[in-house]
Parts: structure tokens; C-alpha cells; sequence
């Protein structure tokens, strides 16, 4: 990719999404006053269970995951902005508990924390696929409630992989089930699919192909018969290969920092040539002294820089493969007469740092890599509204299942129905634990903190704490953890912490938590 000049087409787009879905992701936003509404009924057996759905016809629900997609990406995607933000509601403090691929979607298949489904990690004994206990998961609470379920693309981290009985296996639930075989998942040519226990190998560009797989599942006959629920996962932003020429490991393979690139579409590369990061003031901050998560000796010299806008620029080509599938999605659902019908939720694993607080990647606490973008459109959602409520990947089994009118078998659920906020431009005040391991599977926790609405973030580590009052510091550039006048706020962070760093069930924050410091 060429850094020479902007493309007039990727500066186009960042012109006009300014006022649109990027506008609603502005730190800077200032929090509604906090109404309390009623909390999901936890039963005297202790066991959380969703909320059951009004009575009427239930709708189809489409969830669509990227993975890795900062909250400032949304800036490159026009069709989502005009087909969901427009006509949804965008959720712009919604956050991964344990941001970083497989526990994410773990609590997506379960409604629980990491600590509670037990994939705290990508790979190892304790990470990915091979540590989560499937049998009793959404799509079997759906499944048994009467839906079609459907899913495309990734699945968690090593799926597939141990042999080729494990290439074959579809998880319980699925009624149509096409998932992408790793290692492969991450070549964006050459991805293989698990079609309902047969592989096949693809040559399509996987974002392409994912697409085209889930329009066929749209466009089925079959979609007439009853409610589903389709799960489509996309790789992009993700890195992965073939490598390119100018990719950053392939210009300077001996550079001190090495920085992995995606694959864009090839109608999509070079898109953003010439065209710089947004400048934000926690981008390259100069003083990271307060950051005790490796918080010292991160410096950016100018080829470091220049590599890693040279990542940024792919990745936003990469989103544009996805926007126009979002657009052709959308398109299909109003053709066949389902849109009217179907919950459409967009959202992502966990987002990514790029240079925030001199960090690139993920499994932080910070902002970036906590909150991912997340709109929803669909029956009873405020239309063009920007809900600040706080949400978590965990609430949605909690919420998909309410809607269905479904129940888990055994499982205890940790998440909230969130769709009893849609229909509210007024915050309602929650708490969600945050929690990280190490990324091989260990046990050991690298932090575990808290988020407060969209007020504060804390978090315990090895070094010491974090604290950060988000109305005041958007950014995060201070920690106030040792400043004596956020001193009560420490101490009501340390107590929820220790509070719920282990919670299950009805013993989490299910309930809205007014809190006045």
C-alpha cells in the first residue's frame, strides 16, 4: 500500500460518517441523567434466567460479529451507518468483559464471565474451543424453543484443529451450521468450512464467502417455517494472510516492533492510501509513567509510525468488504419480506488498540480495547438513538433468549436482558466486572476491576491500581488512583471488585447500582 496521497473515496467516507455512527462513539459524550428501570428476577434457586419476551410473534434474530474492530472503525463503514445506525440505536458503551477473541465469544454462546465458562484464553488447557463445555448453550436453548439456528464463519479459537474428527464436528444446537476450520479461518483465501460435517475449501475471499454462504441461508424457503436465529462471524479486521509486499513484516521483517496486518478485499486495497490515523490525544501519549500495566519505555519512533498507520489503513480496507455485506444483508431481509421482523445486533469480539497509550492490541482495560461498536436494530428499538447504558458481551444470550421466549437447560447466567433498554434514551446505571488471563490458557488472572456505567474504570493489578474517571478524562490519560479527592471512589471500586470478581449467577450485578461519587 502506498502512503503517497488520499484517496478521495476512503476521505469521502470519513467525511460523512463524522456525523453519523462515529459521532455517537465520542468520548466526549456526556452521560444522560441515570433512570433505574427493574432488574432481570433472579429465582430463590439463585439460577439468572432471562426475562421472558412480550407475548406476540417472536422476531428472527441476526447476530453480525467482527473480529477485533475498534470503536473508531465505525468511521470507514457508510452502509452500516445508513442501514443500521440510521435505523437502529447505536450502543456506544457496550464493553468484552475479558476483551481478547475466544472468552468473548464464549460469554456470547453463554451469558457468563470468562471465569464462569472457563475459555479464559485463546489456546492451552484453559483457552479456545477445547475449553468450553458447549452442551448447553444458545443455540440449544433456542434450537429446543422452536428456531431455526444458524451460523457462518469463525467460531472460537482452535476449532477444528486435533485431527480430522475435530475438522467434522458441529457443535450441539446448530441446524445449519458452517464453520470455518482453523488454522485456515485466518487465510483470507483458502478458508475451508465445516458445511454441516463435510469440509470444503474455498479460494473466495473469506469475507466474500461467509456473505454469500449467509445469504443463502437468508434466501432459504426454509426461513418461512419458523424463527431463527443466525450467528455470522467475520474474520476481518483480525490479522491474517497471505502476506502482502508492503505489509509492514514483510518492508521491515528486523523491526523492533512487529506489526501484523490483515487482508483487505483486492477491490479494496489501497483504499485508504495516503490517509492518516485519526489524531486523538491518548494516540502516542507522551507520559504513560501512570500506567502501571507496562506503562514506561513505550516509545513510537517514525518508522514505527509509519508501520503502524500502514496496519490502520488495512484495516479500515478490510472493514468495506464487510460494510457492503452488511448493506447486502440488510437488502435481502427487505426483498424476502423479514426485515420488519428480525433483531439485526452488530457488534464485535473485543476492540483493538492502535497506538492508545503507546499499546496496540488487545486484552487491555482501556477504552479501546475494552468497548466495542455495537448497533441494533430492529421491533421496538429507538430509531437514530444513542443509548448509553452499559452492556456487556455476556448479556447477549441473556437477551437473545428473552426475546425467543427461551430458557438454558442448566446453566447459570450471568448477563441481563438488554433489549428492556432499547425503547429508553435515558442511562440506566449498571456494573460490570472486568477480568483478563493470560492469552495461552493460563489460570492466573493478569487484572480483574470494574466498569461503571460510563462514568468509571478500575482495575487491580500486580503493580498496583488503575482509576479513571471517563466524564471527566475521556482519554484516560490520568490515573487518579493515588488522588486524594477520588479517594471514596476507590474505595467503593475496591468493594465491587472484591464483591464480584467471582460472582455467579444472581450473586453479579443483575440489577441497576445507582452510585452518587
Amino acid at each position: 500500500m502506498k502512503l503517497s496521497r488520499p484517496h478521495l473515496g476512503a476521505l469521502s467516507a470519513l467525511a460523512v460518517l463524522t456525523a453519523t455512527a462515529v459521532a455517537s462513539y465520542s468520548p466526549a459524550a456526556s452521560e444522560p441523567e441515570s433512570t433505574p428501570v427493574p432488574g432481570v428476577v433472579a429465582p430463590e434457586t439463585g439460577v439468572q434466567r432471562p426475562v421472558q419476551a412480550a407475548a406476540g410473534k417472536r422476531p428472527n434474530v441476526m447476530m453480525i460479529t467482527v473480529d477485533d474492530m475498534s470503536i473508531d472503525d465505525l468511521r470507514s463503514m457508510p452502509q452500516v451507518a445508513r442501514e443500521l445506525a440510521a435505523n437502529g440505536a447505536t450502543l456506544t458503551n457496550t464493553i468484552a468483559p475479558t476483551p481478547i477473541c475466544a472468552p468473548s465469544r464464549a460469554s456470547m454462546l453463554t451469558g457468563q464471565y470468562a471465569h464462569n465458562h472457563g475459555s479464559l484464553g485463546v489456546k492451552g488447557d484453559h483457552g479456545g474451543f477445547q475449553a468450553l463445555d458447549d452442551r448447553d448453550t444458545l443455540p440449544v436453548w433456542l434450537r429446543r424453543a422452536g428456531y431455526d439456528t444458524l451460523f457462518v464463519g469463525k467460531y472460537l479459537n482452535g476449532y477444528g484443529e486435533g485431527g480430522r474428527g475435530a475438522r467434522k464436528y458441529v457443535p450441539p444446537g446448530w441446524t445449519d451450521w458452517r464453520g470455518s476450520v482453523d488454522p485456515t479461518t485466518y487465510r483470507f483465501f483458502g478458508t475451508k468450512l465445516n458445511i454441516n460435517g463435510k469440509v470444503r475449501r474455498f479460494s473466495r475471499y473469506n469475507t466474500d464467502l461467509f456473505a454469500a454462504q449467509a445469504t443463502d441461508m437468508l434466501r432459504s424457503k426454509k426461513r418461512a417455517d419458523k424463527p431463527w436465529y443466525l450467528w455470522l462471524n467475520y474474520v476481518a479486521p483480525h490479522n491474517g494472510g497471505p502476506r502482502d509486499p508492503d505489509d509492514p513484516l514483510a518492508t521491515h521483517p528486523s523491526h523492533r516492533r512487529q506489526i501484523g496486518t490483515t487482508v483487505p478485499a483486492p477491490r479494496h486495497r489501497d483504499l485508504f492510501a495516503g490517509v492518516q490515523m485519526p489524531p486523538k490525544p491518548s494516540r502516542f501519549e507522551a507520559d504513560t509513567s501512570d500506567k502501571l500495566d507496562d506503562g514506561t519505555g513505550r516509545t513510537w519512533d517514525r518508522t514505527s509510525r509509519m508501520l503502524l498507520t500502514e496496519a490502520w489503513q488495512q484495516r479500515q480496507e478490510s472493514l468495506r468488504a464487510i460494510d457492503q455485506a452488511v448493506g447486502e444483508h440488510v437488502r435481502v431481509l427487505r426483498r424476502t419480506g423479514q426485515l420488519h421482523r428480525t433483531v439485526i445486533i452488530f457488534s464485535s469480539d473485543n476492540g483493538f488498540m492502535m497506538g492508545e497509550h503507546n499499546l496496540t492490541g488487545k486484552l487491555r482495560h482501556y477504552r479501546e480495547s475494552l468497548q466495542v461498536p455495537t448497533i441494533v436494530r430492529g421491533p421496538g428499538v429507538v430509531r437514530g438513538a444513542n443509548l448509553t447504558t452499559l452492556v456487556s458481551t455476556a448479556d447477549w444470550p441473556v437477551t437473545i433468549a428473552a426475546l425467543a421466549r427461551a430458557r438454558p437447560v442448566n446453566r447459570v447466567l450471568d448477563g441481563v436482558d438488554v433489549s428492556q433498554y432499547w425503547g429508553r434514551t435515558q442511562a440506566t446505571p449498571r456494573v460490570v466486572p472486568i477480568e483478563a488471563y493470560t492469552a495461552d490458557g493460563g489460570r492466573t488472572r493478569t487484572y480483574s476491576g470494574i466498569r461503571y456505567a460510563d462514568r468509571y474504570t478500575y482495575v487491580a493489578l500486580d503493580q498496583g491500581e488503575e482509576l479513571y474517571d471517563l466524564r471527566a478524562d475521556p482519554y484516560e490519560l490520568e490515573n487518579v488512583a493515588e488522588d486524594p479527592d477520588y479517594a471514596p471512589v476507590l474505595t467503593q471500586m475496591r468493594a465491587w471488585d472484591e464483591e464480584f470478581r467471582d460472582c455467579r449467577g444472581a450473586s453479579c450485578p443483575v440489577s441497576p447500582i445507582t452510585y452518587d461519587g
